[in-house]
């Protein structure tokens, strides 16, 4: 019913003030311009629009529009009235009144109804105005989280909350209001996902938990609706990303706690090869990479690995709280392994030759009954 005040007030207000702007600016044309005769009054007011006036001048132009402000100034109140009234309502509504703005307006023209435009322009600045106000201090209490939130923090409600909101956005979307909204998404999840951060930050022991379980969350929720609307469809990847990243460093801290020792050899034979530039052939008579050494940590981590599987199973239930999640990253774990296992067996076979080692295959096989 707001929108339908406001819509009202455009449809029966505006072609009057157009009219009477016309009018004046006929009369005031004729009177300063063509200086003629009363008997040619006729003559300057053809009703087929073929008068004898010459084209009315900028300065000329300027002068109708200031006369035009003083007989027509202060119905904008009203209009105001409308909007302040909208947005207590509802703020929201102010898309759509957006939206009737800018209808109205392309259909203006810089003309005898100047007075007409400043005003729709007016009431679009303040349109503009009223819902920005709303989208900063839906902000600021996403930014208040920051402060209020304890461990466990678990998902945070305005990740879920999102999709309610940004479906009433869409609804009231009308004509060229789109634009206005998909900047309002920016402001929101920029200042959701920022918080998000500084939040899982204050614990960095259960800080990419927090991150997987609230960024799962946002894209759970906004699934179908990031499917209609290509905007939408950004921040859910962006979401995407984050959170795979997030459960990309979940796998390697689980895996590294327990398979540190093959992981640090990798990483020694790596560092000496790229960094300090050792040939294949020097890298077993380095110290602590002899074959050996490499048969003791083949022997310390291959031996009860499902034990070690295990181990790695308990810390991600322990972790999470949205056990939902669980399959899915217990899956990518066991990937990340089998890809470091991969690597680190490439590795031995360029560089130890025939040194036994258990097989990839065979490691899959094992860990996939796991």
């Amino acid at each position: 019913m707001v929108s339908e005040a406001y819509s009202n007030m455009l449809k029966i207000f505006i072609p009057l003030l157009v009219d009477e702007s016309s009018f004046f600016a006929h009369f005031m044309c004729f009177e300063g311009i063509d200086n003629k005769d009363d008997d040619d009054d006729l003559e300057i007011m053809d009703p087929d629009g073929n008068d004898d006036k010459p084209e009315i001048t900028s300065s000329e132009l300027g002068a109708l529009n200031e006369a035009l402000k003083d007989l027509l100034d202060g119905i904008q109140e009203d209009f105001y009235a409308i909007i302040d009234w909208a947005w207590k309502v509802d703020p929201l509504r102010c898309i759509s009144m957006y939206g009737l703005t800018e209808r109205y307006l392309s259909g203006q023209k810089t003309d005898a109804a100047g007075f007409v435009r400043k005003l729709l322009d007016d009431l679009r600045s303040k349109i503009i105005s009223q819902f920005n106000k709303f989208i900063d201090e839906v902000c600021h209490q996403i930014e208040r989280n920051e402060r209020n939130v304890r461990p466990p923090i678990g998902v945070l409600s305005y990740m879920t909350k999102f999709e309610n909101l940004a479906s009433r956005m869409e609804h009231n979307i009308q004509g060229q209001s789109r634009d206005m909204v998909d900047k309002a998404y920016s402001k929101l999840v920029g200042a959701m996902f920022n918080t998000l951060e500084k939040i899982a930050e204050t614990d960095s022991k259960s800080f990419d938990i927090v991150l997987i379980e609230n960024y799962a969350a946002f894209q759970n929720s906004l699934y179908e609706l990031a499917n209609a609307v290509s905007s939408l469809a950004k921040f859910y990847h962006l979401a995407s990303e984050s959170y795979e990243q997030a459960c990309t460093r979940l796998c390697n801290s689980v895996i590294n706690l327990q398979f540190d020792k093959l992981i640090s050899f990798h990483q020694k034979v790596d560092e000496l090869r790229l960094r300090c530039g050792k040939s294949n052939e020097e890298i077993p008579f380095q110290q602590g990479l002899s074959k050996s050494d490499l048969r003791k940590v083949l022997k310390y981590s291959l031996t009860g690995i499902d034990r070690s599987f295990n181990l790695m199973y308990k810390k991600l239930v322990k972790s999470l709280t949205t056990e939902e999640l669980l399959p899915s990253i217990w899956i990518k774990c066991k990937k990340e392994f089998l890809d470091k296992y991969a690597a680190f067996v490439e590795m031995v076979l360029k560089i130890y030759g025939n040194e036994p080692v258990t097989p990839v295959a065979e490691i899959k096989e094992l860990i996939a009954s796991l």
